[in-house]
């Protein structure tokens, strides 16, 4: 598989998860990753049943330019952020459900996760993060 960034030619990793082994697409030039369906699931922090579930409302009016999907020949890859409550884009396939990340972007998804969980677990939110942890969990149709 070629970059979606740089064209260059990607690598597969594989990680073990609790769920089993990965096989997942990674840039070693820009750092670009795909992701098929369940794969984001099974790296990020867990902290939710399924995140790839609430990154899959279409954008429209976004200046970036649009990517075709690598797996799914003629399918154009939809402009979605990460969650409800960030600025992270990322591109995703209606299609065969996989997510394109740029480089940089899954640590930032990561780090956003730690901060929801370590809010989570202090119990101690506020007002505002129990207001945004609820949403979240409403959108991903789990419990907080």
């Amino acid at each position: 598989m070629k970059c979606l960034s740089c064209r260059r030619k990607m690598a597969e990793r594989v990680e073990e998860t609790s769920r089993g082994p990965i096989h997942y697409d990674v840039c070693k030039t820009c750092g670009g990753m795909w992701f098929d369906a369940g794969e984001m699931d099974a790296m990020v922090l867990q902290v939710f049943d399924s995140v790839e579930l609430s990154s899959r409302d279409k954008l429209k009016d976004v200046s970036e330019p649009l990517r075709s999907c690598p797996r799914c020949k003629g399918q154009w890859l939809d402009k979605v952020f990460f969650m409800a409550h960030t600025q992270i884009l990322l591109d995703y396939c209606a299609n065969c459900h996989g997510f394109w990340l740029d480089g940089g972007e899954f640590k930032r998804i990561n780090k956003d996760l730690q901060e929801l969980k370590e809010l989570s677990d202090k119990g101690d939110m506020g007002p505002i993060g129990r207001f945004f942890l609820a949403l979240v969990c409403c959108i991903l149709h789990t419990s907080p």
